[in-house]
């Protein structure tokens, strides 16, 4: 001081009263400053500061749990305070105060992996306030979650690899060593974390638990990948069980034929089973006894309605009396509630179709349907022809009248060309039934059968 002009003088004043005293103490000399900018440039300091020390009184009445409003005052203080002439030093307490602040919306940063925002607030906070013990902590809580982010991008690049490999063995096979990588790299962290001082810190905390996460949900893919396959298998079998002869064929089917067509079915349901047995061998942690239950069960139900089927068409001049054949011949319930016993033995419809009809027909089908349960046996055609529905050998319309035999539609509730069987297995003497299709305005019909879980409240 002294030697420099009058405005020098009165800039070092006032720097030396605000760094040895208090900010505030600087105005008296800075008044003094004669040039207009200049005396407005240092006045500007005082109103910096006291902006900056504003934005961290305003944090200590925001809650702990509204990080936003924490990060714009922790971020409004340290604009502020940046904008300071390097020459002006804070006071010890403010320094403190914002390296506090600071360094829990670095932790916060951290935790939500944005660790370049991270970063440059702990730059810019060391460069603000200074060194500390809380700052150095925050400076060890950004390396060590730079490096499990580091790590973790790399274990998230080889399993989109591994997503991405085509054959379903190589697939798994990748997985393995995708999930393999992921625990070394997770034992190796620990070791790092516990080395670093800052393990309980909520930036490292959140990283590594976001790691293990990683982690479980690639476990979790892959399983569900087995287990997805496994149940392809499944879906086929049933499939083939509904499989049905070429179009056409409908009604025109020697009883030779229909006995082909079972047996090929069977044939190609045993054949699955094996697949999918030859798979479980492959997998056998992985391919659970749920799964393999579930499956066997429904091959066995499979097998004793084709063993059903195979006896049905054994006698074959009472099966031939019947009328023509819907097929699937046996068909189970068509529509049961998602998550039940019966969603694994739900059939498809039973398809009938003539050309040609110049008078009344005769059908017949398989059913199973408990004399317990309140499901519906419905009929519907693709015109209004009319239906008749009975539980005994029809054999001709002749027969029909003669022996008077009761029809079991509920044409009360019948619904567009929908003709229904309310409770159907109180009504069917049998796991057999039949039905008369009578003439129509065209020679040419088809229609189809199913079981419904209540065909009232599903037309409701």
């Amino acid at each position: 001081m002294g030697g420099g002009s009058a405005d020098d003088n009165a800039i070092a004043r006032g720097v030396k009263a605000w760094n040895e005293r208090e900010p505030a103490a600087a105005a008296a000399f800075w008044n003094d400053i004669e040039n207009k900018d200049v005396n407005k440039k240092y006045q500007n300091y005082i109103t910096l500061y006291n902006a900056g020390v504003d934005a961290l009184s305003d944090a200590d009445s925001i809650k702990a749990s509204n990080e936003p409003k924490l990060l714009a005052a922790c971020n409004a203080a340290l604009s502020k305070f940046t904008a300071l002439d390097p020459a002006l030093k804070l006071p010890p307490d403010v320094c403190q105060k914002g390296s506090v602040l600071a360094a829990g919306r670095i932790s916060a940063l951290l935790a939500s992996e944005k660790l370049t925002a991270a970063k440059n607030m702990y730059t810019s906070a060391l460069k603000v306030y200074g060194d500390s013990d809380v700052l150095a902590s925050a400076g060890k809580e950004v390396d060590t979650v730079s490096s499990i982010l580091t790590k973790k991008s790399a274990l998230g690049s080889q399993a989109d690899k591994a997503r991405a490999v085509a054959g379903f063995d190589e697939k798994i096979a990748a997985y393995d060593a995708s999930l393999a990588a992921y625990s070394a790299a997770e034992n190796e962290i620990a070791s790092d974390v516990n080395k670093s001082g800052v393990a309980k810190s909520a930036g490292v905390a959140a990283n590594v638990r976001s790691l293990k996460k990683a982690h479980q949900d690639l476990s979790i893919e892959r399983e569900s990948a087995i287990r997805e396959r496994a149940y392809e298998y499944k879906d086929r079998i049933g499939e083939e069980f509904a499989r049905t002869p070429e179009q056409g064929k409908n009604g025109k089917m020697s009883l030779e034929e229909i006995l082909a067509h079972y047996q090929s079915v069977k044939t190609n349901i045993d054949k699955i089973y094996q697949e999918l047995l030859d798979f479980a061998a492959h997998y056998p942690n992985d391919v659970g006894q749920d799964i393999l239950n579930d499956i066997n069960d429904q091959r066995k139900d499979l097998e004793d309605k084709i063993a059903q089927v195979n006896k049905e068409i054994s006698t074959a001049k009472e099966i031939a009396s019947r009328g023509k054949v819907v097929m699937p011949v046996m068909i189970g319930l068509f529509n049961p509630a998602p998550g039940s016993t019966a969603e694994s033995k739900k059939s498809r419809p039973a398809k009938f179709s003539a050309t040609d009809a110049k008078k009344d027909e005769y059908w017949w089908g398989m059913v199973s349907i408990p004399k317990n349960q309140m499901n519906d046996l419905v009929i519907t055609l693709k015109d209004n022809r009319t239906v008749s529905v009975f539980s005994e050998n029809t054999k001709s319309g002749k027969l029909i009248k003669k022996n008077n035999m009761k029809d079991l539609v509920n044409r009360g509730y019948k619904v567009g060309n929908s003709w229904p069987v309310l409770n159907a297995g109180s009504q069917l003497t049998s796991d057999k039934y039949f039905f008369e299709v009578q003439k129509g305005k065209t020679e040419d019909y088809e229609g189809e059968v199913v079981v419904y879980s209540s065909f009232i409240v599903r037309m409701r």
